[in-house]
């Protein structure tokens, strides 16, 4: 039994081996396995095994986006690394939820959490590989959120502080690989100072970089930033050839977290140059992006008041001291957060999700603060509000598209033909058009008022 035990440990170290090659590769097809991966470790009571696909999970997470997701699983990590007492792992979790804070505008809270992970690698072992890249992880971490805070030139002094302690790597092949990294993040951190820097950096990156590394991130970047600089002088051709070899790597690896930026800029060449099918295209490309980012940090932002919330139980003003910036940073409407009764917002039981009531008047009220602000949040807040909305819509037309479903909800919101036209920086006729072909869809006879129709879907 205990030789069975042997062979199938040595099965799962082999096949975490495997994946981590096909993570360099592509990070979706490596995640498909990570589940099954953990419940092995779980089960060989396979502690570092553990560990390290939960890490890889979070760097999944945060390579796609998914700040929801990548504060549940850093938790969970934060968690076992403290239990079985693995310094690298716990400091590694601290990041992770550093950078969620960051990103839902909790500069000080990300912050102390970035002197924890430090605090903790304190405890390991100064010459340890793991601890040394652990540490240059806290500045980066550091770095992003100088970016978070607009604050360019203090970001560019943490990745100095990288460059210098790379050159106490003695293997040539390790220090190019580090300093790679190190410069395509400085090439980024430049393209919002000086656009000449962050193409010498950007340029510096690509040629110090090991020939056998597979394209990631950082190459990303670094044609990114090689495709701004040439967009900003005006060379378009040389700037669409940068920024398709960024998204060509950007869709053959699965690494999103900043391909929005490059479809804005796509979007802005095209428009100089009035290729309207590609400006459609990126445009769409730009919606789809963004609403799922918008998603995704409404739900992390939960968790973040969650977070707080724990932490801070006996503390009355605590929380809202942590809220109210956040509120006011991203737009996010007061419904999201009030009626809570120290639960969570969104319960889970039996597989059905079960949602706190909405005080309809303060909901409405905060919908209209979006429209007026022209919001994109709004239709996100709205479906929160209702949430079978677009899919009754459907029920009865099921060619209904996204802008008219989002037409539909301003007919919700019962607002006039000159409020929507003011809105939607349209003509009132061309109000009254979308609300006739509207009807011809749904089939709304003529005798019926159209609001009193929506109003019952």
């Amino acid at each position: 039994m205990v030789a069975q035990n042997k062979v199938t440990a040595k099965e799962l170290k082999t096949k975490i081996s495997n994946n981590t090659k096909l993570y360099k590769a592509n990070i979706d097809e490596a995640y498909k396995e990570l589940n099954n991966l953990l419940k092995e470790s779980v089960i060989l009571k396979d502690s570092i095994s553990e560990m390290k696909l939960l890490d890889r999970k979070c760097r999944y997470f945060y390579s796609k986006n998914m700040m929801d997701s990548l504060i549940i699983t850093s938790e969970n990590l934060q968690k076992k690394s403290h239990q079985y007492k693995d310094v690298y792992f716990e400091a590694m979790s601290n990041i992770y939820i550093a950078e969620t804070y960051s990103i839902n505008k909790f500069p000080d809270k990300a912050i102390a959490y970035l002197n924890s992970a430090y605090k903790i690698l304190q405890k390991g072992d100064a010459n340890s590989e793991r601890i040394f890249y652990a540490k240059a992880n806290v500045l980066s971490s550091f770095a992003n959120i100088y970016l978070d805070k607009n604050q360019p030139k203090e970001a560019a002094k943490k990745i100095y502080e990288q460059i210098e302690s790379g050159k106490k790597l003695k293997d040539k092949y390790e220090r190019d690989n580090f300093q790679y990294l190190n410069y395509a993040n400085l090439a980024n951190i430049y393209s919002q100072i000086n656009a000449d820097s962050a193409y010498h950096y950007a340029k510096k990156s690509i040629l110090i970089k090991p020939g056998d590394i597979i394209d990631d991130k950082s190459m990303i970047d670094n044609y990114s930033v090689i495709g701004k600089v040439y967009k900003d002088k005006g060379n378009y051709e040389s700037a669409l050839k940068n920024f398709h070899k960024a998204l060509f790597i950007s869709k053959k690896t699965g690494t999103e977290i900043n391909t929005n930026q490059i479809y804005h800029s796509l979007k802005e060449i095209y428009e100089i140059l009035q290729v309207n099918d590609s400006i459609n295209f990126y445009g769409n490309k730009i919606e789809q992006y963004e609403l799922k980012a918008l998603k995704s940090k409404y739900n992390s932002l939960q968790e973040v008041i969650n977070k707080d919330k724990k932490e801070q139980e006996n503390s009355q003003n605590a929380l809202w001291f942590w809220i109210v910036p956040a509120l006011a940073s991203i737009g996010v409407i007061s419904f999201f957060v009030y009626k809570r009764k120290g639960k969570r917002t969104i319960e889970t039981k039996n597989n059905n999700e079960i949602k706190p009531e909405i005080n309809l008047s303060e909901a409405y009220h905060d919908l209209m603060k979006l429209l007026e602000k022209r919001d994109p949040a709004f239709i996100f807040a709205f479906e929160n509000i209702y949430p079978d909305f677009s899919s009754k819509l459907l029920a009865k037309s099921s060619d209904l598209q996204q802008s008219e479903i989002e037409f539909c909800a301003l007919l919700k919101m019962k607002l006039t033909t000159k409020e929507i036209a003011k809105i939607s920086f349209i003509e009132t006729r061309t109000v009254q058009n979308k609300k006739y072909r509207i009807r011809k869809k749904l089939d709304i006879p003529q005798n019926v008022d159209i609001y009193h129709w929506i109003d019952q879907i």
